[in-house]
């Protein structure tokens, strides 16, 4: 009986200790830092959004997310939350100046608006898994590609359904554009021939899988973000359109990635 209780003891203290381990490894969250380092760096207004809607925001809608891809597993290396976060710019959405473009030119266009090819699109309508919201190109005149999330790999899709798919009550879509319209044209043909089809075709015949790492360079796997600034970063040839950044590359850091010379105006919010 006696060896019975010292057996139970022992059982008792080891799954205490495990659970003190397990407890004590746990990521410690200092929200209130994060929130000023993200005035600090002009991320977030605290004009616009308090520190209360912004833990609401972290509880609400960015943990959920952050966990859903520790459980899917579509981080390849260990991210911690406070990485993650600062990586998906605080959960805030890209700023950008609204810049007119003439085009008389026939092309895709949705809502009275015309879109083009090399336009990027950045929407907080959808978040992957991982991913605080969502990016997108458009490989043609009437396609956006896209990696929509684990286990969907590479997608096109006409602009209206592309857009009818993230259009939502209460969200928005931002539509990016490179002044440079040639670069623009270069950067889509590098995004579909690489991407999607190698011979500019229909026909999809470029496979790429879903995952979250920090081989920014690597063409596979990818994610939704990763895939557009390989696009403009190899589709742009000896131009210096983006800076020689590493790590991860999120929607909502996209914009921050061009050099200044070539930062994309900010021509549509639905």
């Amino acid at each position: 009986m006696k060896k019975l209780l010292i057996s139970f003891i022992a059982i008792l203290f080891f799954i205490c200790g495990f659970n003190l381990k397990a407890f004590a490894a746990e990521e410690i969250i200092d929200y209130q830092s994060l929130y000023n380092q993200a005035i600090q760096e002009g991320v977030l207004d605290q004009n616009s959004v308090s520190y209360n809607e912004w833990l609401k925001q972290n509880k609400e809608e960015f943990m959920p997310i952050y966990q859903d891809g520790l459980k899917q597993g579509v981080f390849l290396e260990p991210l911690s939350y406070n990485e993650w976060l600062k990586l998906n710019n605080y959960g805030q959405a890209p700023t950008g100046d609204i810049e007119l473009f003439d085009d008389v030119t026939p092309r895709g266009s949705w809502g009275g608006f015309t879109l083009k090819a090399g336009d990027i699109f950045i929407t907080n309508a959808t978040s992957s898994a991982g991913i605080v919201g969502h990016a997108a190109i458009a490989n043609g005149d009437n396609y956006i590609l896209h990696m929509p999330g684990a286990g969907q790999g590479n997608q096109q899709l006409s602009t209206s359904n592309w857009m009818q798919k993230y259009t939502a009550s209460g969200k928005w879509i931002k539509v990016y554009r490179l002044k440079d319209q040639t670069l623009a044209r270069d950067v889509a043909r590098y995004a579909d021939r690489n991407f999607y089809s190698t011979t500019g075709s229909a026909t999809k015949n470029v496979y790429l899988d879903y995952g979250i790492d920090t081989h920014l360079y690597q063409k596979n796997p990818t994610y939704c973000s990763k895939l557009v600034f390989q696009a403009l970063y190899f589709g742009s040839g000896s131009r210096n359109v983006m800076q020689a950044v590493s790590g991860i590359v999120t929607p909502y850091g996209l914009i921050d990635t061009f050099t200044s010379a070539y930062r994309p105006s900010l021509v549509k919010t639905y």
